[in-house]
Order: C-alpha cells, then structure tokens, then sequence
C-alpha cells in the first residue's frame, strides 16, 4: 500500500449554504470525490473520505478526525463559498502536522488558482479542472520527490512564487473511470435532501455526464468544459446496479446538467432502467429546447417523476442578455408536455441580473405563475468567480465580492 490520502468536503453548515433558508436547506454526497476516492484506491494509496458537513460537527473534532488518519495527503474540494471554511481547516492541520501537503480542487480554484492561492497561503498545490487523472500524476510527484513543473494541471508553490503548469485536455472516455468509491461514505439515509427530489429513502445522486455546451453569463465551466462527455449507458446501469444491490438505495436523482443529451444515450438508460430497475423512481435536470414528447414519455415510462428546468427569468430582453439561446414560447411548449407526459416540472428562477428591472422582475413572477408547474425556485444572481457576470457585476451597481457570502441565497449584487 502507498501513502496515506484523507479527501474532505469541507465543513459548511445548512446556515451557511441557504441563509436564512437553512432549516430547509439541502446536503448530498460529494460525488466528486467520490470518483477521486475511487482512482486513488486503484493506484494503490490508502484512501479515506470525510464529509465534514454530514452529520454537522464541532470543527476541532472535523481537524481531529483527520489527524488522527496521519495522512501524508489531504485532497480538499471546494465551491466558492466553501473556501474560506477550507482554508480554515487547511490551516489547523498544517499547524499540527507541518508535513501533510494539503491539495485544494473543485470549481472555485479552477475559475481564479492564481487569485484562491495569494489570498490562502495554507494550500499547498491547486488541481485544475478534471481531477482524476491529474491527481494521480501529482501524487506519484510528490510521493518521489519529483519536480511538479512536468504535471499538467496543476498550480503549485515554489517558494514565494506560484507556478502554473500547462492545461490538461478532458478526459475523454468517462468510462475508463472506476464507479465512485461509495464504500467510503457515510450511510445514505445521513444527507437532507429536498423534499421534491426524491420519492424514497435512500437516496443516491448520480452525475452521469460532464460539460454543458451552454454559454449563459452566470455560468463557470471551469471544470468540465462546454463539450459534452457522457458514460455510457452501460457504465450508468452498473452504477446503478452498485447502489442497490450495496446499499438498498430506492431513488436516484440524476445532477447532470443536461441528463437528456444524447437522445440514443437516453434511449439505452430508459430501456435499462425499465428493465432491470422498474420500481425505483428518479429525477433529473435537462433543458427545454432539448425535450420531445416522445423523450418524455419514454422517460416516464422508466421511472422519472420530476424533470427540473433552468427557466431563469420571463422577460425576453434578459434571456437574450444572458445568452440563455432559449424562447419563453419553448418554456412553454415543454412544460406542458412534461406535465401531459405525468412527469412533475421543476422551474428554476433567477433575479437581479445586469439591466434587471421591477417590470422585469414582475413579468418573471408573471411567467413563472402562468406556467403548469409542480415546482418552483427563484434565487438571486450571485456572480460566480469564473464566469462572464463576474467581471460584469464589478462595474455594474454595488457587489459585495466576498466569496463566503456567494451562496445564491443571500443578495451580493
């Protein structure tokens, strides 16, 4: 066995990520990694996972649990609004153990690594975009005191200077990837899901495809890119065939950005889940250009019950703004199919972008109520680190640039 590995999801309680709107707020697996967790197992390191918000816990007992891993490696995950909870664990464990190299990937490092690493001096090397393979080479480096100069992917520390490897391309086969390391996590029935999302306990979430060919503002694709890459619908089954048969698991909720892609993909999961999976019910999210009926039917015949769609505002001008490349009469059209089909409909709304307007915020509310759907999100605008608002937000009217307050539920524009 190789070195010691510990991954943590940094600790974030429901407060933190929702506001006000914590008591009602979310937590689910941390399926990136997951799939990290899976590739260092098969590399020989001596893998272990903590999910420091699931159950929520003193943070000394979080700094202790790894600790007393004596990992030689932790790998840490984060979004925006985690980085600072981040840097704070990063930073107890290095005060204790000064030899353990403290790895920080996810979105946020991927969208600004030179901006995360002067301002969070406790992270030793950034791991850009994709990780899996990326990780890999890196801790065979650092494991032979290699140069890291040579690993692609990656933002690193040499001295006071930071150093910037070349990009590595996408993985381009997802199935080459082991199934997710679902052994190391805690039990399903630990996680609060949203209540319209699934139907039985417990519940595993998938991400079953990669990339979104979207170009809308308040997007960062930072980590898996505007091209679609999908595994196969075989890879899905067995997946699926782990989770029930390890872990008893009732319900799926597919979190690909677009699950219905790829019409023939699509096709083979159905037919796969009807088959061999018939009473166990699921949801997804897709967008609706990308819909037909005869999708929708086929996709109710196995098993989908709710089909959740990025909608984002009821005013033309803002769509074409925001290049959302959608039509309020396409809105329309699928959600009316959807709920034909029996299928519930989910819309997802934002307020407050760039040129916003009480009209346009009405006519927002106006749609969204004119619409057949079961339900309903509205959030804030909130400028992602990486995406195109980003930049457009810090000359537009009062931005409150403060990551730890980026949770989509809090107004910071």
């Amino acid at each position: 066995m190789r070195e010691r590995i510990v991954f943590i999801s940094p600790p974030l309680t429901l407060e933190e990520r929702y506001g006000s709107l914590g008591k009602g707020g979310a937590n689910m697996p941390p399926i990136g990694l997951l799939y990290l967790s899976a590739i260092c197992k098969k590399a020989g390191y001596e893998t272990f996972l903590i999910d420091a918000s699931c159950p929520e816990r003193p943070f000394d007992r979080i700094v202790n649990e790894v600790l007393s891993l004596n990992p030689a490696f932790v790998g840490i995950s984060a979004a925006t609004m985690a980085i600072a909870s981040a840097s704070r664990l990063a930073m107890h464990l290095k005060a204790a153990n000064s030899s353990v190299k403290v790895i920080l990937g996810g979105p946020h490092i991927s969208a600004v690594p030179e901006m995360t690493m002067k301002r969070y001096d406790s992270f030793d090397v950034g791991v850009l975009g994709e990780g899996e393979e990326t990780l890999i080479d890196l801790l065979d480096a650092l494991s032979n005191n290699a140069s890291l100069s040579k690993v692609a992917g990656i933002i690193f520390r040499n001295g006071r200077q930071l150093i910037k490897t070349e990009s590595r391309g996408f993985i381009q086969n997802l199935d080459t990837l082991p199934l997710p390391a679902w052994d190391l996590l805690l039990p399903f029935e630990l996680y609060k899901l949203s209540a319209t999302r699934f139907q039985d306990q417990p519940t595993a979430s998938l991400i079953t495809s990669r990339g979104c060919f979207g170009k809308c503002t308040f997007c960062d694709v930072s980590v898996f890119g505007r091209r679609i890459r999908g595994h196969s619908a075989e890879y899905v089954l067995n997946m699926i065939g782990q989770l029930v048969e390890n872990h008893n698991i009732k319900s799926l909720i597919f979190n690909d950005d677009t699950f219905a892609y790829d019409k023939k993909r699509l096709r083979s999961i159905c037919s796969g889940l009807k088959a061999r999976f018939s009473s166990i019910p699921w949801s997804c999210s897709s967008r609706v250009d990308m819909m037909t009926q005869e999708s929708l039917e086929m996709m109710r015949d196995a098993g989908c019950f709710q089909i959740a769609y990025g909608v984002e505002s009821g005013a033309p001008e803002i769509l074409k703004q925001v290049n959302k490349n959608i039509s309020m009469e396409q809105v329309r059209r699928t959600v009316a199919w959807t709920e034909a089909a029996g299928i519930r409909s989910k819309g997802y709304f934002i307020i407050g972008f760039p040129n916003e307007t009480q009209d346009t915020v009405q006519r927002t509310i106006d749609f969204a109520l004119s619409l057949p759907l079961s339900d309903f999100q509205i959030t804030f605008l909130t400028p992602f680190p990486g995406s195109e608002v980003y930049e457009t937000a810090k000359t537009t009217g009062e931005f409150d640039d403060d990551w730890e307050h980026m949770n989509m539920w809090d107004i910071v524009f």
